[in-house]
């Protein structure tokens, strides 16, 4: 595997043209629509191409690329038309066909589990296929421009390692790439050195990755459910080793979750249990059944789950975005004390009420810790720190409930509106007033004049600051920097 970043371009359901060009390390997802994907064209490039719905053109040019196939109808003819993606450029000595998921191991006769290889001499192109059709007449088909009759084996093709509809214990080989599929049954699935994409199906999976960085793969929402009801059946899936620092990957791109969140309208909820040892990946919404999306992991996790380590593609943007310059990832906290931390993308976060510690990572962030006495720390970026009411930083005569920015810096912006303050002065009136105290070695931005409740408005900075960027009533603001779709940043957190 590549030691440098990965970059993740997520298209969207019209017809995109991504162009990887300079990428090192790089997974495209293009969704829906006829796109056209080329990879990068540095020598140590390797790209991970998942077209999607839609007669794709994939321009291969990497040094190593991954041609992977997660449904059906990603590449397919039915009895009247071809819908197969075009694929140029494919090197028969380094890059990889991967249909493990749906099913298929190599070449053969095109039934069961394997493909047949046709070349068109008229047509100058290479067939890809199965012969058999699913209920609505579907069959895989993949087109190569070019002879490759003779030259494409099943040495390009993922390795997969297939279970059964009962009880299975998989085991991946040494090293390599593989694919571990379980399907139905309460499976067991263990990786190896090497990079491994874990599939455990449906039923209740135990998965562990091994060394390296592995995939662990849920190609449908009935794959690990929860039921609460008194006599739910619990199909939920456990990861034990799940670990960020390996580059393990949580893939959800097929499944329709739009991101972190509460647990609603389509978002996925971070819990952790009373004894800190297991943490949830949770959907709230249930189908008819009375069933909820839900993954367990071993450990505490809540700083390693986000949208660097949980792919959900691009479900509702209008443009194609990157992993380097999306701003999509929302975190939401408890009325606890909260640990929440980003990503290297744009995130937003909302501590509600605890002393909480919010901490942004990499990425222009957006952070309000709510209720609480909060430590904020943006990390490199510009970051905006929002305060939504007075009751969410502030003093009183006897004691200190104000907020703690860490690491405020030029580029950082500190947002108070409606807050009854128009600008910085003395203090009084609707006034803010910077203090120094150099003992503590802390800035003071805050009121000298209480509110009906005796409350004195106050933030605090680390550090000495003769000048704050601030936004406070009267000033025309475009866009609210924190805008959560189905939450109230001013309220409880959801439950």
């Amino acid at each position: 595997m590549s030691t440098d970043p990965r970059v993740d371009w997520y298209g969207t359901d019209k017809d995109d043209d991504i162009d990887d060009f300079y990428g090192r390390n790089d997974l495209i997802y293009a969704g829906k629509g006829n796109d056209s994907l080329r990879g990068g064209i540095i020598d140590t490039s390797t790209t991970v191409f998942v077209g999607g719905e839609g007669r794709d053109q994939i321009d291969a040019v990497s040094h190593q690329n991954t041609l992977r196939y997660s449904l059906l109808t990603d590449s397919y003819r039915d009895a009247t038309h071809s819908h197969a993606d075009l694929i140029e450029s494919f090197d028969v000595t380094q890059d990889t066909i991967d249909v493990a998921a749906l099913g298929f191991s190599g070449l053969g006769d095109g039934h069961g589990d394997s493909l047949k290889l046709l070349y068109n001499a008229a047509q100058g192109l290479t067939y890809l296929k199965s012969f058999d059709s699913n209920a609505d007449g579907q069959r895989f088909e993949l087109v190569f421009k070019g002879d490759y009759s003779s030259s494409l084996t099943d040495a390009n093709f993922q390795t997969l390692t297939a279970g059964t509809g009962f009880n299975d214990h998989l085991q991946a080989t040494a090293s390599g790439s593989e694919t571990l599929m379980g399907y139905a049954g309460r499976d067991t699935l263990t990786g190896a050195a090497g990079q491994q994409r874990l599939d455990g199906g449906a039923g209740g999976d135990t998965l562990t990755g091994g060394a390296g960085a592995d995939d662990f793969v849920f190609s449908s929402r009935a794959d690990s459910v929860q039921n609460d009801g008194a006599q739910g059946a619990r199909g939920r899936d456990l990861i034990t080793d799940f670990s960020a620092a390996d580059a393990d990957l949580v893939d959800l791109s097929t499944l329709g979750f739009t991101g972190f969140g509460n647990g609603l309208d389509g978002t996925l909820k971070v819990t952790v249990n009373a004894a800190g040892d297991k943490t949830a990946l949770q959907s709230l919404e249930t189908d008819a059944d009375g069933n909820r999306f839900e993954i367990y992991f071993s450990g505490d996790l809540r700083a390693e789950l986000n949208r660097d380590t949980v792919i959900f593609g691009n479900t509702s943007a209008d443009k194609v975005i990157t992993s380097l310059t999306r701003d999509d990832q929302d975190i939401l906290g408890t009325d606890k004390a909260d640990h929440l931390t980003g990503g290297a993308a744009h995130d937003q976060i909302l501590g509600f009420a605890g002393d909480d510690t919010l901490v942004g990572g990499a990425g222009n962030d957006a952070m309000a810790g709510g209720l609480g006495a909060d430590t904020l720390t943006g990390g490199v970026g510009n970051d905006d720190f929002v305060f939504y009411s007075i009751g969410e930083s502030y003093r009183t005569a006897t004691e200190d409930h104000s907020d703690l920015i860490t690491d405020y810096a030029a580029g950082d912006h500190l947002f108070a509106l409606d807050l009854g303050f128009s600008k910085i002065g003395d203090g009084s009136a609707d006034t803010l007033k910077l203090d120094y105290d150099a003992a503590k070695d802390q800035t003071y931005l805050h009121a000298l004049t209480a509110d009906d409740q005796g409350r004195f408005f106050q933030v605090t900075l680390a550090g000495k600051h003769t000048d704050v960027s601030i936004a406070l009533d009267g000033l025309y603001v475009d866009q609210a920097p924190i805008e959560i779709i189905g939450v109230d940043p001013t309220g409880h957190a959801p439950v």
